[in-house]
Parts: structure tokens; sequence; C-alpha cells
């Protein structure tokens, strides 16, 4: 599925509402031999609250501590054991056998969410998921836990307009995504206030090729 065809996905998608407001889905792919766990956007005036509740705190108690935005952090947290269990139960032997690949997809809110699913899928399974969001935030903070979900995953591919405001959250030191991959031209302080056009566009097919 090309970038812009996953993104028109994650628009389309049906999702179930969890914990703290957060929107999921768990769907089999068998044309690409994959497993997408997929989150949404900002959904309630719930996710804008954990939008802007950024101070860092440790997620989990480990010899990598995994620091996180602690509004992402204790949204994911609040419902975690529901979409890990529905993602193992999904992503079965016989997937595996046959070269299924399991990838945590998000936009905007839903690419915070990925990055804390991807992490938690691997730690508990010891498999290594694929991750592809676009237009997410920096819910990350550290080099130490930026080098840690590195550690975790295939690889990852986090979609970000250049004139799309989002990814430039939070806007303090420290804060960081996995892997920016920057797309769009044309760059404009201006049109960072314009995140209706420029939040929504990565269905654009011309951002990719």
């Amino acid at each position: 599925m090309k970038p812009w065809e996953l993104f028109d996905e994650i628009k389309r998608t049906e999702y179930t509402k969890s914990g703290d407001c957060v929107d999921w889905a768990v769907k089999v792919y068998p044309e690409e031999k994959l497993v997408r766990l997929l989150f949404e956007e900002s959904s309630d005036d719930r996710d804008w609250k954990n939008n802007f509740d950024f101070p860092i705190k440790p997620y989990k108690q480990q010899e990598n501590i995994l620091w996180f935005a602690r509004g992402w952090g204790n949204a994911y947290k609040s419902c975690n054991d529901e979409i890990m269990a529905k993602l193992i139960e999904t992503y079965t032997d016989e997937l595996k056998a046959q070269g299924y690949t399991v990838e945590v997809c998000g936009w905007s809110y839903g690419g915070a969410m990925a990055v804390l699913a991807a992490e938690d899928f691997n730690y508990r399974t010891g498999n290594k998921p694929e991750i592809v969001t676009f237009g997410a935030p920096k819910p990350l903070w550290g080099r130490k836990t930026w080098h840690y979900i590195n550690t975790c995953v295939e690889y990852a591919v986090q979609y970000a307009h250049v004139n799309d405001v989002v990814p430039l959250c939070i806007p303090l030191p420290g804060y960081r995504m996995v892997n920016k991959v920057k797309v769009g031209k044309g760059f404009c302080i201006l049109k960072l206030f314009n995140a209706e056009k420029y939040h929504c566009m990565y269905g654009d097919k011309s951002l990719y090729v």
C-alpha cells in the first residue's frame, strides 16, 4: 500500500474507542502479508487535553526507561492491555509462518499512540514491528529514549509536511520523533497557521513522488 493509500485507509477505518478515548483498530491485509494496528487522529475534547499535557514522565521502569510526554503516555496506558491482546491474538503463529509482519500506523494524535504501541508490542513479544505515521507530533524525550525505540522496531517512517505545525510539537528541547521524513515544498511560517489544509493533505499522491 502506497503512503497516500495508507493515509486514506487510516481515515476511512472504523475504530474501537477504549480507555481514555483512544481510537484503534487491528486489520489483516493478506495481499501485503501485514497485520496493521491503526490509530485515529484526535476525535474529542479529551484528546486535546492529552495533547497539551506534555511534561515528561517515565512510561516504564525498566533498564531502558522510556520517557514520553505525559498526556499521550497516560492515554495509551489506559487501554494498552486491550489493544495488545487483540493484536497478539490476531498475529497468530500461522500468520508468522506465512511471512506476515506487523505495522503500527497512525495520523496526528494517533501517530503518538503508534510509537508507544510499537514499543509495547516488542516488549511483550520480542517481535520488531514497523512504524508508519502521518503528521505525528514529537512524543519522545531524550536521546536515550530515541535510541531505545529504534532497537524495538524494524523501521520507522514518520511523514511530516514542511508546513504542518503538528510535527513541530512539542516545541521544547529534547522532544523527538523516531524518524521524521519531510514531504511537500515551499515552507512558509504563515502556512503553519493553516493546519486545516497542511495537516490533512497526506492523501495527496504528489507529496511522495
